[in-house]
């Protein structure tokens, strides 16, 4: 298993109910970067038991085909370490910590994993639904085992009392929270929030093209139909393309010549620039990024 901060990118999230072993077969077949079987929002509390049993025979048939994570329950719950001690932990990729509010929850499930299977390492993607969680998002990017952050807006939202669905103040500051808190600790770019209209893949795509302007490297996702579209929407664009490759050859022809800044198309051309370039080379594959 790879050490949680060298997670390979996820741009797509699909959740997929515990309880429905037909549905967690497809979404290894949805094109998503990810899929989260879930024990935790998505099933009933008279099902938990047999939702772990379903999960861990689909993880045990599926493992090598996809890239399988499992949300437990929330920190506070007791059903998380039950969660965690029926799981094949060898086999999945990584844990999704619901509702983390501080990095006491992270070490909480940290303790559960090592009481139960006598390990650590295991990569966590925590999702920051609440507004304790906002406010400590630092602390939580910096936990041991924290891999990959996520909002979610719509617990928070519920909390606080403002509309989900709405750009809010307090709702873009949590979300710059988020990603500056994943930015500082190295992490990868953090996952917005589901898009909960699932006919609507217009506003899909308005919602996750304004999500990746803002600094989200992926989404959530709750429906099959909307993993496309969110993977193109968080792929960098033809343009975007060709302009890294302008600028990495630009800044090789500057370095021949012994320079360091240099100016191309009008515009001062630094490191930092550079950086910016090789990472969108970098998410294509393509050589030299």
């Amino acid at each position: 298993m790879a050490e949680p901060r060298e997670l390979k990118r996820v741009r797509s999230a699909l959740f997929t109910p515990g309880t429905e072993a037909a549905r967690l077969r497809k979404s290894v077949g949805s094109g998503s970067d990810v899929c989260i079987f879930d024990l935790e929002d998505s099933v009933p509390a008279d099902r938990v038991a047999q939702a772990r049993r379903t999960v861990t025979d689909a993880v045990d048939e599926l493992a090598s085909s996809a890239r399988i994570w499992v949300r437990v329950h929330e920190a506070s719950d007791p059903r998380m370490a039950e969660d965690v001690q029926a799981l094949p932990l060898d086999r999945i990729e990584g844990l999704v910590l619901p509702k983390v509010s501080s990095e006491r929850d992270v070490a909480a499930c940290s303790s559960a994993v090592a009481a139960a299977h006598g390990r650590q390492g295991l990569p966590y993607m925590a999702i920051i639904e609440n507004a304790a969680g906002v406010l400590n998002a630092d602390r939580i990017a910096r936990s041991p085992g924290v891999a990959l952050l996520a909002l979610g807006r719509f617990d928070l939202a519920a909390e606080i009392g403002i509309d989900p669905d709405r750009r809010t103040p307090a709702l873009s500051a949590a979300q710059a929270l988020v990603v500056l808190a994943s930015g500082a600790a190295r992490l990868p770019p953090p996952l917005d929030s589901p898009w909960l209209h699932i006919p609507d893949l217009d506003g899909l795509v308005q919602f996750a093209n304004a999500a990746r302007h803002e600094g989200f490297g992926g989404m959530l996702v709750i429906h099959p139909s909307h993993v496309a579209a969110v993977n193109q929407a968080f792929a960098p664009t033809p343009q975007e393309i060709a302009w890294a490759r302008e600028i990495l050859g630009a800044s090789a022809t500057a370095a021949a010549g012994g320079r360091g800044a240099f100016a191309h198309d009008g515009r001062m051309v630094d490191e930092a620039i550079v950086r910016r370039a090789r990472g969108i080379l970098r998410e294509t594959g393509e050589k030299g990024g």
